[in-house]
Parts: structure tokens; sequence; C-alpha cells
């Protein structure tokens, strides 16, 4: 019963501290606040998490262990065409991104403000590189990748296409989720995939 309570707590906090992260800034939120905000004493936020990069560690740990991500890279291993294989990634990436939209938000501003937020973010793209070196090796197994495309080639251009980045990008210029993912499929597929 305790262990719910403080899973509870943990979640308020994090759900908490994300929203006002990503209304009003990184820099424009306080730990106080937080705690006002999650109805819960300042001293518990600090208990649980300790500081504001730790809440946006936390929060990029939520996100990143997403149990989709795991399921699409299955997914992966067993699907039969390179076209089945970047549908998969493309489409799970940008699940992702709607659902942890403000996380990744709050990630890129506090990165720009703060050292450890920033080293933060590289090993987030650093995990990111490393499932895109898994669709790669998959895409060269099947036999899919053009003859010009090696695999780093491939882990280049998914990140230059697919990361969150890219997405929120996107979103910002205008385009919807479906037209998006349009786009980034027919660019990805004609960019790595034999014709």
């Amino acid at each position: 019963m305790r262990e719910r309570a403080a899973v509870a707590t943990r979640t308020a906090i994090l759900d908490t501290a994300e929203a006002l992260f990503a209304e009003h800034g990184y820099a424009h939120v306080t730990i106080k606040r937080i705690a006002e905000e999650a109805d819960v004493a300042q001293g518990t936020v600090y208990t649980a998490f300790g500081s504001k990069p730790a809440l946006v560690s936390a929060l990029t740990e939520r996100a990143a262990g997403d149990t989709s991500i795991g399921d699409a890279l299955t997914a992966v291993e067993t699907a039969a065409t390179g076209e089945e294989v970047l549908a998969l990634v493309i489409a799970n990436t940008g699940d992702l991104v709607r659902r942890h939209s403000r996380t990744m938000t709050v990630l890129f501003d506090a990165a720009a403000l703060d050292p450890a937020i920033a080293a933060l973010l590289r090993e987030s793209e650093d995990l990111q590189r490393s499932r895109f070196r898994l669709v790669a090796g998959r895409l060269e197994s099947l036999g899919a990748l053009r003859d010009d495309v090696t695999e780093s080639g491939a882990v280049r251009i998914l990140e230059y296409f697919v990361t969150p980045l890219s997405w929120h990008r996107m979103l910002q210029l205008g385009w919807d989720w479906e037209d998006a993912g349009v786009f980034v499929t027919e660019a990805v597929c004609s960019a790595l995939l034999r014709g």
C-alpha cells in the first residue's frame, strides 16, 4: 500500500513537472511551484527526485522506457520487407513523439540551459542511434538497402528524418501528423530502399 502511494506521488510530481515545464519553460518553473501544483510538500519533490535536472532525467527515462519501443524493435526483427521495417519504425516514432511530445519539448528547452540536461539529450540521441543501427542492420539482412547506402549511411538518414526533432519541426511548419507520416515514409523509403 505504501509503495503504491509512493509511486502515485512520484507520478503526480512527474506529470506536474512535465506540464509546467512544457507550458512555462524549464527556466521559469521552480521546485516550489511543482510541489504546490502536485499538492505535495516541497521536501517530497526533493526527496523523490533531488533537483530540476533530475526531474527532466526522470521524464526522459519514462519516455525512453515506453514499452512500444521494444514491441516495435521485436516486430522489425520479424518484418519480411524493407517497406514493412520502415513503416513500423516511422509509425512507432511518430506515436512516441505524439505521446511524449511535452517531455521532448522540455528536454530540448532545458538542454539549452543546463549542461547536465544537454548531456542527457546526447545520451537519448545515442540510445536512438543504437536503435536505428538495429533497424539498418535488419534492412541490410533483408537485402533491402540501395547499393549506394551503407548501414551507417542508413542510420544517418533515419536520424535526419525520423527523430523527434524532425517530427517537431514538421509540426511547427504546419504539417499535421498524418501528412508528416506520409512524407517521412516516402522520403525514407526513397532514400534507403532498392527501387
